[in-house]
């Protein structure tokens, strides 16, 4: 008796597709989210590493930087607010000048300070 062949296979006429990265099959969006998510955990644990001194070291070099920074760091309205406040339109000489008394003599510990840490000139 003659033994039964099995049918040959037919070959598909068209390639199956790829399969994509686990990124790709969830979008760009997603793609942008992950990338973004790794950043902020690189950035947070490079800040955890060497914030503090970084910090120190921008204040006392590049000072308006620091503002900068600072600034960015305000809530919207914060600074909205200051602007509103700080406005020097209708403001007589000397409620000028008694502003500005009362910024330096806030300002000055913190002058002091750094002059302490200084050292001897």
């Amino acid at each position: 008796m003659a033994e039964a062949r099995p049918a040959p296979r037919k070959r598909p006429s068209a390639k199956p597709a790829r399969r994509r990265p686990a990124a790709a099959q969830a979008g760009p969006k997603r793609a942008r989210k992950t990338l973004g998510d790794d950043f902020a955990a690189a950035l947070r644990a490079d800040f955890r590493a060497h914030g503090a001194g970084v910090i120190a070291a921008v204040r006392a070099e590049k000072p308006e930087q620091y503002l900068k920074v600072v600034l960015t760091m305000l809530p919207k309205e914060f600074s909205q607010g200051v602007a509103s406040e700080n406005s020097l339109d209708g403001l007589s000489d000397e409620e000028i000048r008694s502003r500005i008394r009362g910024l330096e003599a806030s300002v000055r510990p913190f002058l002091d300070a750094d002059q302490d840490l200084s050292g001897p000139d």
